[in-house]
């Protein structure tokens, strides 16, 4: 597939795209470098590895979606009655109550903030929710969503051991710092597309592959492709089709219609071009 259209609006805007792989039945069918491959900090794509941990742990029968937040951590003192009623699902779809957007650096001082809404009531994104998500699957597997992925996902794709750094407290941060490739974001959409399979073996049911990247939530935004709502860890697109999504232009485009993923490697702070150059340059031709 020529991709000369995508190449020529990432250049003409100046944009820091560093690598683009995209599959079809398959198939690579397109690549293009602009920086040698090597891994990088996938930022917020962390957040939907972080999702397949919880798949994971779930159908081991390790946690539920039910489960409260504070079960996984004993000893709270007098809990709020908001931070008392807070399950894992309200996490993954980022509705745990908060006011704002937070990066806490471990998971006491995500549990100290304020809950402002009931949970479940309001979706307000940020990295908090899912440091907490992280820290229950360590609690449940007894070890790190890294650790826990090595055997459960990454060694199986290929991927190897990637570095994913540690909280002070000892948990994967979850939301963000996962060090993974082009090639290694392409892998990971091969295997959301292929409903949790690789290579005839069945790593994660499709059902949660599908809810995850469903509209579970309303987002309430008016900014295009960030309004379908929220998935666990995924963000919904038009068509049928949904994305991991990472600060600076890291993505990893599922459409399952097209039987086709887009993986996407950038160091551009203005990220939505690079996504809207996709849409415009790359899926138009996948038919």
């Amino acid at each position: 597939m020529d991709i000369t259209a995508f190449v020529s609006i990432i250049e003409k805007q100046n944009l820091r795209c560093e690598g683009v792989e995209v599959f079809q039945h398959g198939e690579i069918i397109a690549r293009h470098r602009w920086i040698p491959e090597a891994p990088r900090n996938c930022h917020s794509v962390s957040k939907s590895f972080t999702s397949i941990a919880v798949g994971m742990a779930a159908e081991r029968g390790m946690l539920s979606l039910a489960d409260r937040v504070i079960d996984a951590f004993p000893g709270m003192s007098a809990p709020s009655e908001r931070l008392a009623s807070l399950t894992l699902e309200n996490l993954l779809t980022m509705t745990r109550g908060h006011a704002a957007f937070s990066r806490p650096a471990c998971a006491a001082e995500a549990l100290s903030q304020e809950l402002k809404f009931d949970p479940g009531a309001r979706f307000v994104y940020d990295n908090g929710s899912t440091l907490l998500a992280s820290a229950m699957v360590t609690r449940a597997a007894g070890m790190t969503v890294r650790d826990f992925l090595l055997d459960a996902l990454f060694r199986p794709l290929g991927i190897g051991d990637p570095e994913w750094t540690e909280t002070p407290d000892g948990h994967s941060p979850g939301a963000t710092g996962l060090m993974l490739a082009t090639s290694d974001l392409a892998r990971f959409g091969l295997f959301l597309l292929q409903g949790g399979e690789w290579r005839g073996k069945r790593l994660l049911s499709p059902r949660w592959i599908d809810a995850a990247g469903r509209p579970q939530v309303s987002t309430g935004s008016r900014r295009p492709d960030y309004d379908l709502g929220y998935g666990y860890g995924f963000w919904p697109c038009r068509g049928g089709a949904f994305r991991a999504d990472g600060k600076d232009g890291q993505f990893v485009i599922v459409l399952p219609r097209q039987d086709a993923v887009v993986a996407v490697s950038s160091g551009e702070p203005r990220h939505y071009p690079v996504l809207n150059a996709v849409r415009d340059g790359i899926v138009p031709l996948l038919i």
